[in-house]
């Protein structure tokens, strides 16, 4: 789905002023980063470690696990087309709505391909691979930690794909690397592009078992991961603080903001444990929606007309800041009052 994500922030110019469409929080200080690159630009006439291992070792002591069992990749969306090309022509089930990478890769590596509906997941082969998106995009949900855990462990003919990019946007527990050591059937995906919002570096990884990881390195190109990004994502290891640094508060802004968007005539908003919320239209569609917010108000929203089960009026926002949050709502009323 090359040109179907969010974050499509570069079709715009300049138009856009505030950013919903993203899950990754819009207000990083990057300024150290930024500071730190600028004296690396040297880096830039070498080739970089063909796989980045010394970036590997700064995550495994973070993880608390061997270096073995990482892998860094160019995002996670990396992670995902590798991982889909190590099962080729297997059985993937897909729990839907999700993030549409999943079932792109599935395809383009012949698997069989199951949206999890009753009649076409009696039929699928035993051995499966499960993706699971958690906590899940676009919904924001999340599946119990105790859940995942159980189900894991008592199923060892699947492979489960457990991408766990948005972490650290939640409070709810979710599955830790180490506690996992041993366990062959599940791969761990992360996104330090997300935890430091810098999504533009590309800096994802991959945790499972080391015979796995090793399975996966066969596949891997070399030079995937650039010198610059390697350099970053050690800096920000070191050095760095996640993008949100108080969690709780973070959260209570995203309720309020959902709550804004609820009490707004037209509009049904989902539950979400996460900073970003799916949110249904009675009467406009999401493109209409969108493009009024980004021409009128420098606002772009995430349309999720292209997520597999959603129509043309499901759109997802990110929160931000409060004065920003409530400017969104106030334009969104305007622009379904116009009606």
């Amino acid at each position: 789905m090359i040109e179907g994500h969010g974050d499509d922030i570069y079709r715009y110019d300049d138009l856009v002023k505030t950013n919903f469409s993203s899950n990754v929080y819009q207000h990083a200080d990057l300024t150290a980063l930024k500071e730190h690159l600028a004296s690396c630009f040297h880096l830039i006439a070498n080739y970089p470690e063909p796989q980045p291992r010394s970036l590997e070792k700064l995550i495994a002591q973070k993880e608390g696990i061997s270096p073995d069992s990482v892998m860094v990749t160019n995002g996670a969306t990396e992670a995902i087309y590798m991982i889909a090309r190590l099962f080729h022509g297997s059985a993937s089930i897909i729990p839907q709505p999700t993030f549409n990478e999943y079932a792109d890769a599935c395809r383009i590596n012949k698997h069989i391909i199951s949206f999890e509906s009753n009649d076409d997941a009696m039929q699928m082969p035993r051995d499966r691979v499960y993706w699971i998106c958690n906590p899940n995009n676009p919904s924001g949900n999340v599946l119990m930690k105790g859940f995942m855990d159980y189900v894991v462990r008592r199923s060892p003919r699947y492979t489960f794909v457990v991408d766990q990019s948005y972490e650290n946007y939640t409070l709810e527990p979710l599955l830790k690397a180490r506690e996992l050591q041993g366990i062959t059937n599940i791969f761990l995906l992360h996104s330090l592009s997300k935890t430091y919002g810098v999504p533009g570096l590309r800096l994802g990884y991959v945790t499972s078992d080391p015979a796995n990881i090793q399975l996966l390195r066969n596949l891997c190109h070399p030079w995937s991961v650039s010198a610059l990004s390697i350099e970053a994502g050690s800096f920000l290891l070191k050095h760095g603080t996640p993008v949100v640094t108080d969690i709780k508060t973070y959260l209570e802004e995203t309720e309020r903001l959902r709550t804004m968007l609820r009490e707004t005539e037209g509009i049904r908003v989902f539950e979400t444990k996460t900073n970003y919320m799916l949110c249904e239209l009675e009467h406009f569609t999401a493109t209409e929606l969108k493009n009024r917010l980004v021409h009128d108000y420098g606002m772009l929203i995430r349309d999720c007309s292209n997520f597999f089960g959603l129509t043309n009026h499901f759109f997802r926002v990110s929160t931000q800041k409060p004065e920003e949050n409530d400017a969104l709502v106030a334009a969104i009323r305007e622009i379904l009052k116009s009606q």
